[in-house]
């Protein structure tokens, strides 16, 4: 099996800056010194910036339609979602753009954790069950609707696995069988995600920072009979001696090297048709922006 290449015929590079998904009262609280508006729409900032420095991409590339309005109204919790209105919209968005442009592969560049349900039931429809699913993450994101979080963000692979809002799970074209996930990184295991997953059968398994650490994942994965892969890395994930430019502060992540390691070695065992990589937020960049604003230029 070739590993992704997303310049290659029949790829598709999403841009889906989509930061509804991060409840709003947290993220206001990780940036000091930026206010409540950028604040959010820092979610927007970080896939600009991943697809301006990732390799040129000749392929086909789709832009999600993702709005910028931060009223109470626009961001109302709805059956325990925060800003489900707009999450809805701009995931049906996101998956008319996927039927539209068919792709082979996709690789996804996303602002919170949920865009990566959209493109990954898209695969899941078109792959059935030759698909695996790895979600590289700190968090479970197995929450459903109805707990202490409402962000959607922490909902997405419960979602993909058919748990959670009978009104997003009707728009999704497929779903991804619990046995075909496997989640990597995951370190907060005191998050209300945590009994979803258990009870879903969900496995995990911990950084990988060995190689024997990485053969584990590869062995899952044969173990599926999948020989397609879609995999999410939310950039919390990593330890802050190599990122610190996310959600994530804790010092026990993976290092980058693992990560591209894992990556590398899972290429050689299955095809990789979906990446995805999300919360990238840039809060430097954000408090530059503010200043910018109040100087005379």
């Amino acid at each position: 099996m070739s590993p992704i290449h997303p310049s290659g015929p029949g790829a598709l590079r999403l841009h889906f800056p989509q930061w509804q998904g991060a409840s709003g009262p947290q993220t206001h609280q990780l940036m000091s010194g930026v206010d409540a508006h950028d604040s959010q729409l820092s979610y927007q900032l970080g896939p600009e910036l991943l697809a301006l420095i990732s390799p040129d991409h000749d392929g086909p590339t789709a832009y999600v339609p993702v709005s910028t309005d931060t009223s109470d109204e626009a961001l109302a919790t709805v059956d325990g979602i925060y800003a489900r209105e707009a999450v809805v919209r701009q995931l049906t968005d996101a998956l008319a753009l996927l039927r539209e442009a068919a792709p082979a592969s996709v690789v996804t560049f996303g602002g919170e954790c949920s865009v990566s349900v959209a493109p990954f039931s898209y695969l899941a429809n078109l792959y059935g069950d030759d698909l695996a699913v790895l979600w590289i993450d700190a968090h479970p994101d197995t929450g459903v609707p109805g707990q202490s979080y409402t962000g959607f963000r922490s909902m997405a692979l419960a979602t993909l696995a058919g748990e959670g809002d009978a009104g997003i799970l009707a728009e999704l074209p497929a779903l991804v069988p619990p046995l075909k996930i496997l989640q990597v990184g995951l370190r907060h295991w005191d998050d209300e995600g945590i009994a979803v997953k258990e009870r879903l059968g969900i496995q995990s398994v911990g950084l990988t920072d060995t190689a024997e650490d990485s053969r584990r994942v590869v062995d899952w994965v044969a173990g599926t009979g999948a020989s397609r892969l879609a995999i999410h890395i939310d950039l919390d994930v990593l330890d802050p001696r190599d990122f610190t430019n996310t959600a994530g502060r804790q010092t026990d992540g993976m290092r980058a090297s693992d990560l591209v390691r894992l990556i590398g070695d899972l290429s050689a065992a299955a095809e990789i048709v979906g990446l995805t990589v999300t919360e990238h937020l840039p809060v430097e960049l954000m408090r530059l922006s503010g200043m910018l604003r109040d100087l005379p230029i």
